[in-house]
């Protein structure tokens, strides 16, 4: 796969993801529960996800020894996912994707002290400054700061720590049995926590969630693809993509557009974001085109 497909598909599976959240916002946020949504959504993504791993013939990559650190994984997905869902009853997809990207910059805060690595002045101040980005779009204090949106620092904060939990544990371990079993531990709570509050579906809702899972289990393994056949410079700032489908998807379908502190504010984090991936490159930190690995930094609902 050449450079310009690798970058087409990682598009693709970044914007299947806008996709997704734009249908469960307008179709399932307000009618269900998050437990409920997430755990069809992780359900239903495993037939992409098991078709993928049967295509590649990947079955022994799933054993391992880390059972402990993928239900860890999964409980931070489950939490992350819950904020994230919740946060589409109050809030436009243009002011959710800014906070989010804040996930870069607590993963060099984790990368310092969790995994020793060592951290420069310049991605310091990158984040820093990224994080004075993330203060001008969400202005707390202000009527706009809510709970909801609390929440969604919270969600990029556990999207922090399992990137973090993969990048220390997962050196003889493929990729793919992480995401595996992210989703299937994340499945079985998601399951358990919605029988209290279960709601009967129709067809139609039914149908949709099949088709969100569906989304989320082929838009997982796209960002998989590009991630193994882009290095980190090219692959990471595809990520930011997301801001502008979400923009066009929220003006289109819910009528919103961001505010001037919304679009200053996502200015400053992708600026801040691209620059710290610059560097991280110049100065070689995180070589995941290695064999041995073969896994970037993959933003997919920490994942």
């Amino acid at each position: 796969m050449n450079v310009l497909g690798g970058v087409s598909i990682g598009f693709l599976g970044y914007t299947l993801f806008v996709v997704l959240d734009t249908i469960i916002k307008k179709y399932l946020a307000n009618d269900y529960s998050v437990f409920q949504i997430n755990f069809y959504i992780c359900l239903f993504s495993f037939f992409p996800t098991i078709i993928t791993i049967h295509f590649f013939h990947a079955w022994k990559t799933l054993k391992n020894d880390l059972i402990l650190i993928q239900l860890l994984r999964g409980i931070f997905g489950l939490i992350s996912g819950a904020f994230v869902v919740n946060s589409f009853r109050s809030h436009a997809l243009n002011e959710i994707y800014p906070i989010m990207f804040s996930a870069p910059l607590f993963l060099i805060i984790l990368s310092h002290f969790f995994l020793g690595e060592k951290v420069g002045i310049r991605r310091w101040s990158a984040v820093l400054i990224g994080f004075i980005g993330v203060l001008i779009v969400s202005r707390p204090g202000t009527i706009h700061f809510t709970m909801s949106y609390l929440g969604l620092f919270v969600s990029a904060f556990l999207i922090a720590i399992n990137i973090a939990l993969v990048r220390k544990f997962s050196k003889n371990h493929s990729s793919i049995s992480f995401t595996f079993y992210a989703f299937l531990s994340a499945a079985i709570i998601n399951g358990l926590l919605a029988m209290n509050n279960y709601m009967a579906m129709t067809l139609n809702d039914t149908m949709i969630l099949i088709l969100c899972g569906i989304i989320c289990g082929v838009g997982g393994n796209f960002l998989t693809m590009a991630s193994k056949n882009l290095e980190s410079s090219v692959f990471a700032p595809i990520q930011y993509t997301q801001l502008f489908s979400g923009i066009i998807l929220g003006y289109l379908i819910f009528s919103d557009f961001p505010d001037i502190y919304e679009i200053i504010g996502s200015t400053i984090i992708i600026l801040s974001g691209v620059y710290i991936i610059y560097r991280e490159t110049i100065i070689g930190v995180r070589p995941f085109n290695k064999k041995e690995t073969r896994f970037r930094d993959e933003f997919n609902r920490g994942h």
